[in-house]
């Protein structure tokens, strides 16, 4: 059986995000908002049971433990957002944060007021923007690894 994979380390995932592209910080940035909601939804579902069904106290604790695990994940990804945010600055560009239908933040390039996000299956995608300040899509997002003017690009996959 294959040993268990572990997650890229922050600071090898700070050295990474060096070398990216823009279009691929905001790809990364929009994948871990995604995490994050989808794991804050999973810990109120299991905070749900806890409180109502849970049958003995070792279920209980099993399940608070792993609300617990989820809770350190989720601030080891806003973590690495900031990383990101301090990436796109540091590349001379306006990181801007707006809230989404479901008070959550996203990220969208330069302060282009035009481009509100529209959130479609807990992803945001921008609409309306040029081409020089569009967020990707999810096209970014394939497991093939990013596409720029049609060709796949090596590189590391965060």
């Amino acid at each position: 059986m294959p040993a268990e994979t572990l997650p890229i380390t922050f600071a090898a995932f700070a050295e990474a995000v060096k070398e990216l592209p823009l279009s691929s910080v905001y790809a990364k940035a929009s994948e871990l908002r995604n995490s994050i909601a989808h794991l804050r939804r999973s810990n109120e579902e299991l905070k749900a049971f806890v409180d109502g069904s849970c049958d003995t106290e070792s279920e209980k604790r099993e399940l608070e433990n792993y609300i617990a695990e989820n809770d350190g994940v989720m601030v080891s990804m806003q973590e690495r957002i900031v990383l990101l945010k301090s990436e796109i600055e540091s590349r001379g560009q306006q990181w801007v944060e707006v809230e989404v239908e479901d008070n959550t933040t996203a990220t969208k390039a330069n302060g282009d007021s035009s481009s509100a996000p529209a959130t479609t299956n807990g992803a945001s995608e921008l609409r309306g923007t040029s081409a020089q300040q569009e967020l990707p899509t999810s096209t970014y997002l394939e497991a093939s690894g990013d596409t720029q003017h049609g060709q796949e690009q090596d590189g590391v996959y965060l």
